[in-house]
């Protein structure tokens, strides 16, 4: 599994090319808004290349077009390969478009408009749409223009031609994914939900049909759920495809030791015979979004710290499990201060079972590079948790030393 995931031997020193491959291998990175230590699509790379480039992915989405960003089981860049198979999605977002005649909301006009817009004066923002509107209403307190252009991307008529200040820019979609990849047939919507769902298997190596189905959301979201003409959602068919891909042979049904549900790996899979890893994960890992418990015997708790108030965090608020081995020994609640160059670990601990003897000079080393990768000029280790003491310790010695 976590070769699957692109975790192995480092690359002496990592380029595009790595970049480039990994995204392929796992297809997802994940973006979120939080920037307490770096955007969470930069972090997988890292965990499995090393200090690589920080512009890469940048370089990838935006200027070479090799990856793009869409929804899959959440806001994610994907290999622009993949955009044929989620036009299926694309169309259900089409007809499930809440402003069409007879919804409450918007003038139904509105989409066309702001089309149009963006036609005509793109690469916007959504504050810069000639009929952005207010903030405000239930969708995160959206205006209406960016619920409008959202629509417009989660439709395929729109993309994201880059970002700036982290703020989307949209343009159209034969503006920024290459002609070729348009003009690709694109696969029935049950081939195409089949084929991502064997890409999650290659990306996972081993695993159960929930968390196939879960990789690239199929059955979620309102695309996937939405109402017929009856006003009822269709019926999952994600477990449905998965036994036809075992019929098919294009999945092959195996057993793990004490797992309860049936376990999955693509055909032709081959088993490593070992794998050595030294990485923090990022929250947002696809490393994580797996039954870490089941795998590891280790609970994340990403809700319970970052979506809670402060004073019921456990470890923290941006939390990074150290794995090491094939085993997560530690984790660390991370932030990066960059008007005083200072890496902050806010929290270290040790994991039940573990040697801190073992664990402080790896984990050590491991902050120095991430330190460095970050541009910042030197860690700082607060009091909380049971490592705490003995590694900042151990970086004090290392300083002394040098």
């Amino acid at each position: 599994m976590l070769a699957s995931q692109g975790f192995g031997r480092k690359p002496v020193k990592p380029t595009i090319a790595h970049v480039r491959k990994l995204a392929s291998k796992i297809h997802s990175l994940q973006i979120d808004s939080i920037n307490v230590l770096v955007r969470a699509h930069y972090l997988p790379a890292y965990a499995r290349l090393g200090p690589y480039p920080r512009d890469t992915i940048d370089t990838l989405a935006y200027r070479r077009r090799d990856i793009f960003e869409w929804w899959s089981r959440a806001a994610c860049f994907l290999p622009v390969d993949l955009f044929p198979l989620f036009r299926y999605r694309m169309s259900l977002m089409r007809e499930t478009s809440p402003w069409r005649p007879g919804d409450s909301g918007p003038d139904p006009g509105l989409l066309e408009r702001v089309y149009e817009d963006v036609a005509e004066r793109g690469p916007l923002t959504a504050a810069e749409l000639v009929e952005a509107g207010k903030r405000g209403g239930k969708w995160w307190g959206w205006s209406a223009g960016k619920i409008a252009i959202e629509h417009l991307f989660s439709e395929g008529r729109v993309a994201i031609a880059g970002r700036r200040n982290f703020s989307r820019l949209y343009d159209l979609t034969e503006r920024v994914i290459p002609k070729k990849v348009i003009d690709a047939p694109a696969p029935d919507p049950e081939e195409s939900r089949k084929r991502l769902l064997c890409l999650a298997a290659r990306a996972y190596g081993v695993a159960t049909a929930s968390e196939l189905i879960w990789y690239f959301g199929i059955d979620q979201g309102r695309a996937e759920r939405r109402k017929g003409p009856n006003g009822k959602a269709p019926r999952p068919i994600g477990r449905r495809l998965v036994a036809e891909l075992v019929d098919e042979g294009r999945l092959v049904p195996v057993r793990v030791e004490g797992w309860r549900e049936q376990a999955y790996m693509y055909s032709g899979a081959k088993v490593p015979g070992a794998v050595s890893v030294r990485a923090l994960v990022g929250c947002f890992d696809t490393l994580l979004w797996r039954n870490t418990q089941q795998l590891f015997g280790f609970t994340q708790q990403l809700a319970q710290q970052l979506y809670v108030p402060a004073e019921k965090r456990v470890y923290g608020y941006y939390v990074l499990p150290f794995l090491l081995g094939d085993t997560f020994v530690a984790r660390c609640d991370l932030k990066a201060d960059r008007d005083r160059r200072v890496l902050m670990v806010q929290s270290a601990f040790l994991e039940p079972r573990q040697d801190a003897r073992r664990v402080v000079p790896e984990l050590t080393d491991e902050l120095r590079q991430l330190q460095t990768w970050l541009e910042l000029d030197q860690i700082e280790v607060a009091d909380r948790g049971n490592l705490a003491t003995r590694l900042r310790r151990n970086l004090r010695e290392i300083e002394g030393s040098r």
